[in-house]
Order: structure tokens, then sequence, then C-alpha cells
């Protein structure tokens, strides 16, 4: 699970301070750069809110802020000697919803585009802005912004936030460690070392073709903890890692009898119970393979079945896809459409019904 040449280099956590990532290569000015972040907003909240300000004493003094105003817009500001950029996204709607954010922003020099994408955790929504001619930033700032000091403010509804010396991909591409063991029809290979074109097997497919496996180095932190599943819980000989929001099928008799249903897709955070599925919290950077197949389908990793790479219905926006690590598939108009899931989605509340059956009977639960 490593995350070794990642482009993450400091992070900041509330009553923790400064995290040290990878500080290798890191240049004084960063042309290219992402910044991520994890905000919760109240139902129906309306700005001004403040989620970071680094600001130079002195009138005219160089400036990075992000905040929300009283329109629902999430403003970016940069201003750095005579340079300036300003970048926003419409929140409105997320605003009135509430809930656990995710934002980044990358900035490319290079190419002259900076990004802002905002997802609700919750709903699974992606919103996007690009506007042209980003600012280069310096390091030394964006350190500061790291360590929460003065002259830097970080908003009292910020999780974490990471920067990076690199260009942070949007949108879903990453699932599992890469050691999963995943059934192959020539036997188990790590989910890491799958190439475009090698055969996996499914459970509702048979063998199908990779059409994507791509690795996503990630920061360990908030809705980014990773849920080790441990054995032989779900796994049958090894504990398995994924990401929180990545889901596993269940069967068995309380599945059926709850839900009416041999078996259903549950996230894995929901799996959490301090005993047959952890979610530690060491901040680090990790890094997660994804597998993307032609449709979505039921990977078996060690007996355990977990879903294949949801690309929704990403393939109908195609500036979006564009942005994604599955950009090189869209651009060749080969970003497959996955209408629905292979197997029912359970909602919060049911999976809440479901944990406290299995608390209560503590009777295994097939995966």
């Amino acid at each position: 699970m490593s995350g070794a040449q990642h482009g993450w280099f400091a992070a900041y956590l509330p009553h923790h301070g400064r995290v040290e990532f990878d500080q290798a290569r890191v240049p004084g000015q960063l042309a290219q750069g992402s910044l991520l972040l994890e905000f919760t907003l109240t139902r129906g909240e309306t700005g001004p809110l403040e989620l970071f300000d680094l600001t130079a004493p002195g009138a005219g003094a160089d400036r990075l802020a992000l905040t929300l105003d009283r329109e629902g817009l999430i403003r970016l500001e940069i201003r750095r000697g005579a340079a300036f950029h300003a970048l926003s996204i419409d929140a409105s709607a997320d605003c009135a919803e509430g809930g656990p954010m995710r934002l980044s922003w990358r900035w490319d020099c290079i190419a002259g585009e900076s990004l802002l994408t905002l997802e609700a955790l919750e709903r699974g929504t992606l919103r996007q802005r690009a506007a042209p001619a980003p600012v280069a930033l310096a390091r030394a700032d964006l350190e500061t912004l790291a360590e929460g000091r003065a002259p830097a403010r970080i908003g009292p509804r910020v999780e974490w936030l990471a920067v990076g010396a690199h260009l942070h991909p949007a949108g879903p591409a990453a699932c599992f460690a890469p050691s999963t063991p995943l059934l192959t029809p020539t036997g188990w290979r790590p989910a890491g070392n799958l190439r475009a074109g090698d055969l996996v097997e499914t459970v509702d497919a048979g063998a199908q073709p990779v059409l994507w496996s791509g690795r996503i180095a990630l920061p360990a932190l908030g809705h980014l903890r990773p849920v080790r599943l441990c054995a032989p819980s779900f796994g049958a000989s090894r504990d398995l890692w994924v990401l929180p929001q990545h889901r596993i099928a269940l069967s068995g008799p309380t599945v059926d009898y709850l839900f009416g249903e041999d078996e259903v897709l549950v996230e894995a955070r929901h799996l959490v119970d301090g005993c047959t599925a952890l979610q530690p919290d060491r901040p680090n950077v990790l890094g997660w393979q994804g597998v993307l197949l032609e449709g979505h389908h039921l990977l078996i990793a060690d007996g355990c079945r977990l879903e294949s790479l949801n690309a929704g219905r990403l393939a109908r926006q195609p500036a979006l896809a564009a942005t994604t690590a599955l950009a090189d598939l869209a651009a060749l108009g080969a970003l497959p459409e996955h209408r629905s899931p292979v197997r029912r989605v359970l909602e919060g509340f049911e999976t809440r019904s479901l944990a406290a059956a299995r608390s209560r009977s503590r009777s295994p639960v097939a995966a």
C-alpha cells in the first residue's frame, strides 16, 4: 500500500498541526500542484464561511484564500505581487443539502489551467470549474498553510487539508490496495500487477478483460482513511484494505431476511465495527489500485467479493472525464457507461439496520 513517489508533501490536521509526507524534489516555486481538503456544511447553511486564508501583513500583500460566500459560491483568490488569479464554483445546491464535502484544487501554469472540483461525499456528486492563467505558488506559503500557523488561518469546518507538487486527478479511480489478490483464469494475481487486456474472473459474468488498471496516491485522512477488512470474516486467509466508499458484496440469511435479496452492496465504511472491520487512524499517504471492466462486476479477492471500479455515467461528461485518471480511455471513446450497479446498493439507514442485526446475532455474514 506504499504511496512512494507520490506528490503529497505535507498536510494539516486540527489539534495536531502539520503532518510530514514526502519532501523529496519539491521545488521552491510550484508551477504545478494540488491542494485537497475536507469540510462539513450544516443543512441549509449560507456563508460567509472561511475555509482558509493566508494573507501576508501589509496593504496589498500576497494572499491565498478559499471562502464560501453568501450566494453559495466557493471562491479561490490568489494574489502574488502584480499577479492575480480567482476561481469560483457554485456550491449552493450542496449548501442546501449539507454534509461532508471534499474539495480539490490543482493548478498547472505550464498548461495554463486552474481547476476546482467539489465532491459531496454522501451523495457522490461532482461539480467542477476551470479557469485560465493560474499563478505559481511558493512552497514556503503552502508549508505555512500546512502548519496552520500565523499568518495562515484555517477555518473551523476544515477537517484536514493536504498539499502536493503534482496534478491530482479528479473523480473515480481508486479502489483497493495494490497487493489485493484477485482471481484470474490463471490463478491469483495482485491487483497492482494487472494490465489492460488481462483477464480477471467475476462472480456474475465469468472472465472479463481489464479495460484500465491504475494507481492513485491519496492522503489517509478523514473520509480517505483506509478500512481493514479482517480475515476470515471477509478474506479467507488475509486482511484486505479498501477505501471507505468502496463497496463489498454481502449475503446470508440476515441479508435475505432484511432486504429480500440474495446479495447486496455495502460501502466498507459502514462495516467498521472495531472487530471484523477496522479503520486505523495513522496519517500517511497510501497507493490505491483501480480495476475497470466494460461492465460493473464483482471481483473475487481471496474469497471476498469486491466491486470493480464503477465509472457511472462519467462518459457523458467528457470535460470532467478529461481531468480524471481515466482521461486517456475517455479520449479514445472507450470509457464505458455503468448505468446501474451489479447489485442493489444499501442506503445508509439500511446499512445501520444490517449492522445492528449482525451485532445482535454475531453470526457470520458471507462476503
